[in-house]
């Protein structure tokens, strides 16, 4: 969002500020010299001044009109007509139209009064036969040709026409620039704004003005001047210096030195102009004075002002130059300096954080490395797994035997073997099923374990080794505390938006106090006597998730209204061919 900017907060426009007192001060002085010597001249200089803005204008004009017959003078060339294709043509017309967009309506091929191409295309529904005939008409007559101000339906206008016959002599050609005469409007904007710039054509129509129209009451005052000077110009031609109106008498200066004859006229109300000068003699010293004064003053603050953020910016600079990550700018301004200042505590911190976010993952990484290797398998399962077996031996069930070796050989390797891997989601699912069997041997039908994953997202996923497991071999303890009860576990996964595979492990256990589920994420506890597969703890299996895939993904647990738990795995879908 836009924020509103205070006055003067730039650097550039107070060092501009200051620029432009001290030339006011010398400007004044030279004024002081000029009153003292030339004062009789004043008027004149007044005078003179008006004619000036005539004459800028004029030149202004020329230029203009030069610039026009030009492009005329080109787009009428008959080597370029001919050598290009009619589309090329039009491109070419296409491509001036939008050099000169705020000058040129539209530009024009005529051929024996008939429009053969117009840029732009949607402008030829604004242009009329009998337009066209007399464009043509009178090219052919003058061989360049203008028009009188018209309305053309999108403002008043000039057209300005070239004819040329091609290089056969079998056909003449009119090219036509229909010209915006409302961009003069703008023609005397350098000039003081008492100066008003009216021009006319010979016969007495007003083609444009500088006179700005922010109300309704300039527009009337303005077509009331119009009104008169359209009025003395055709009853007296060019030839007079004041014209009368309900406002004053006004001061008129005049130039018609264009290629066109357009008649300029430069107006300025007598009333205001000359009486100005009498007391701005007596005031001119007072006023001297008080400028010198304040740009003195304004100088040596805002020198100042620069000079003081400077030095506190090289010497915190130089300071940070030394490995000092906590070293700020303590700058509270709404200028350049101030968003230095701003930018540069937010590198420090940003290097402070990232300089702590860097020790912090090598020792995560470090104690993520123990943790792993806490998770190989315990004795206690061994010894427990071991002895169920010698019990089936024992009990003349040797047939049971060899599966349960064959799972437990496989559980064993799977756990010991590249410990801390990414493993496939199927290789963690197979590994479950005989950790399963294992505890079903120690406790028996104490659990229903149902998995239901797509072979599409098993043979895609990856995860880290003995997630499922352990999460399994909790819910499979924690539901042992509920007596008479079988609990059911199931393990699903689905596919979600954003890129993100979901994995829950529900059971039917005793579930767990909210605040428990908290702890769980808080610390992480070693239990020296369990007699479970290992010690891998929820938080542990959170920080294996995020250290491979990042924060947006892990663990959430939930209560499903005692019936049990249910533990959401988030997981990164990989990108399709990866």
């Amino acid at each position: 969002m836009f924020r509103k900017k205070r006055l003067f907060t730039s650097i550039g426009t107070k060092m501009f500020l200051i620029a432009f007192l001290s030339v006011l001060s010398g400007l004044i002085m030279i004024g002081v010299f000029a009153y003292s010597t030339v004062y009789v001249l004043i008027k004149d200089n007044q005078e003179k001044s008006l004619q000036s803005s005539v004459v800028h204008v004029e030149d202004y004009l020329k230029w203009y009109m030069l610039n026009m017959q030009s492009q005329l003078l080109y787009f009428s060339n008959v080597d370029i007509f001919e050598s290009l294709s009619s589309e090329n043509y039009t491109l070419l017309m296409n491509n001036l139209i939008t050099l000169y967009s705020d000058e040129i309506n539209a530009a024009y091929v005529v051929e024996d009064g008939k429009l053969l191409t117009i840029s732009p295309e949607l402008y030829k529904h604004s242009v009329s036969e009998d337009w066209l005939e007399e464009v043509d008409k009178q090219a052919k007559q003058w061989g360049f040709w203008w028009s009188d101000p018209f309305d053309s339906g999108f403002g008043r206008a000039v057209t300005v026409a070239k004819s040329f016959r091609t290089s056969d002599k079998s056909r003449t050609i009119t090219v036509a620039l229909e010209l915006n005469v409302e961009s003069f409007a703008n023609l005397g904007v350098s000039q003081p704004t008492d100066k008003n710039i009216y021009i006319f054509s010979r016969s007495g129509k007003f083609v444009a003005s500088n006179v700005p129209i922010d109300h309704y009451a300039q527009k009337q005052q303005r077509d009331k001047m119009v009104q008169t000077l359209g009025e003395t110009l055709m009853e007296k031609g060019s030839d007079f210096n004041t014209i009368h109106t309900p406002e004053g008498r006004y001061k008129i200066m005049r130039s018609n030195n264009n290629r066109w004859d357009w008649i300029i006229f430069a107006v300025v109300n007598e009333a205001k102009a000359y009486p100005l000068l009498t007391s701005l003699q007596q005031q001119f010293l007072l006023i001297l004075l008080i400028w010198v004064t304040i740009s003195l003053i304004i100088s040596y603050r805002l020198a100042a002002y620069i000079k003081k953020p400077i030095r506190t910016i090289i010497r915190q600079m130089n300071a940070s130059s030394h490995g000092r990550l906590d070293t700020r700018i303590e700058i509270r301004r709404n200028d350049e300096f101030g968003l230095i200042a701003t930018h540069f505590n937010k590198m420090m911190l940003n290097l402070k954080e990232l300089f702590q976010n860097l020790k912090e993952a090598e020792e995560r990484k470090r104690v993520q490395e123990m943790k792993v290797l806490q998770s190989q398998i315990q004795p206690h399962f061994l010894y427990n797994t071991l002895n169920a077996i010698y019990w089936l031996s024992e009990s003349e069930r040797a047939r049971e035997i060899g599966p349960l070796i064959r799972a437990l050989m496989g559980l064993l390797k799977y756990s010991i073997d590249k410990v801390g891997d990414v493993v496939p989601l199927e290789e963690e699912v197979k590994q479950l099923r005989n950790y399963a069997e294992l505890m079903r041997l120690r406790y028996g039908p104490v659990f229903d374990l149902d998995i239901v994953i797509p072979d599409s997202i098993l043979t895609r996923i990856s995860i880290p080794k003995l997630t499922l497991i352990t999460l399994v071999e909790n819910s499979i303890f924690y539901g042992l505390s509920k007596a008479d009860h079988r609990n059911h576990i199931i393990i699903s996964a689905a596919e979600m938006a954003f890129g993100q595979l979901v994995i829950e492990v529900s059971d039917t256990g005793p579930g767990m106090q909210e605040e428990a589920i908290r702890e769980l994420f808080r610390k992480q506890t070693v239990n020296e006597t369990f007699k479970g597969l290992n010690n891998l703890g929820i938080r542990n299996i959170q920080e294996r998730i995020q250290l491979y895939y990042g924060y947006d993904y892990g663990l959430s647990i939930a209560n499903d209204r005692e019936e049990g738990l249910i533990v959401t795995i988030r997981l990164p879908i990989p990108p399709t061919g990866n």
